[in-house]
Parts: structure tokens; sequence; C-alpha cells
């Protein structure tokens, strides 16, 4: 059965060869995230796979969000500075870095614990998932961020070679 991840890849008519190429995400990861659904991507493949699918394809930066809302429907959305909004602009800004991990956690559905496990090293990897819920619920925007996170993805040279 496939996974809404490998929906999306399947709707694009996504080469799983080429991505794997162009990634270096093995194709039987890209066969897991595509068909399995306890296979959960992490930030890094996420964007590395979604955003070389929308480059290959030729669409707009904009398809980066398009792809995050089909293939996460049903994510928490939430707004994790709302509750700041009758504060001062400077007041709003510390406390938007000085969120409670806790609070975090429950906000965007994230196991109790998993940020100070992931910062311990005893948990080794963040999904995309909860990466894109944390983003959102700061007010970034996603494809910005993740490029300021992961770099730019350099593929003008294998694209052309099409």
């Amino acid at each position: 059965m496939s996974t809404s991840f490998g929906q999306y890849l399947s709707k694009l008519n996504i080469n799983k060869a080429k991505i794997s190429r162009l990634t270096g995400i093995k194709t039987p990861r890209l066969n897991d995230l595509s068909n399995k659904e306890s296979s959960k991507p992490t930030p890094l493949e996420f964007y590395k796979i979604i955003f070389t699918s929308i480059r290959i394809k030729e669409l707009p930066d904009e398809e980066f969000n398009n792809a995050i809302n089909e293939i996460f429907q049903n994510r928490s959305k939430v707004d994790l500075i709302a509750e700041f909004e009758h504060l001062s602009p400077d007041i709003q800004f510390i406390q938007k870095h000085c969120l409670t991990q806790k609070q975090v956690e429950k906000d965007i559905k994230m196991s109790e614990g998993k940020i100070s496990r992931l910062g311990s090293g005893d948990v080794k990897e963040l999904e995309a998932i909860e990466l894109i819920c944390f983003i959102e619920g700061l007010g970034h925007n996603l494809l910005k961020t993740f490029k300021e996170i992961f770099g730019e993805i350099g593929l003008v040279d294998e694209i052309a070679k099409k």
C-alpha cells in the first residue's frame, strides 16, 4: 500500500532511481518511504527528495508547501507564539526564543521528552513532520528554513542532463 509520501511521488511521476542518484538516498529507502507507513522520513531526506523532485519537474518553489500539505494532511497545526501577541515586539521575540521543551512537544504532538533525548543523543532521528510542525508553529517559511538548516541543493547541472 502506498504511503502519502509515495502517492505524492507517483503523482509527479518521479523516477526513484534518478532521485536516488541525485540525492544519495538509496532506492530501497525511497521504496520504504513510499510503501511502508512505519517508515518516516527524516527532515533531510524529506527536503532532498521533495525539493529534488520539484526541481526535476520544473515546478515553482511554492510546490514545497503543497507537497507538505499533501503528504502531511493531518499534521498538528499550532501557532506556538499566538499567546504572546498582546506583548510588545521585543518581549514577543524573547518569549519566542524561550519556549519550553515540554510545551513545544505537547503542541506539535512530539513524544514527551524527545527534545531532551535528541539533545543527549539517546534518540538519533527527528522526523520530518516534527520539524515541519515546529517551523510552522513559529510562523517561519518552510522552504527558506529548510534551506537555512540544510543548505541549498545544487541540482542545476544534473537536471540539465535530463
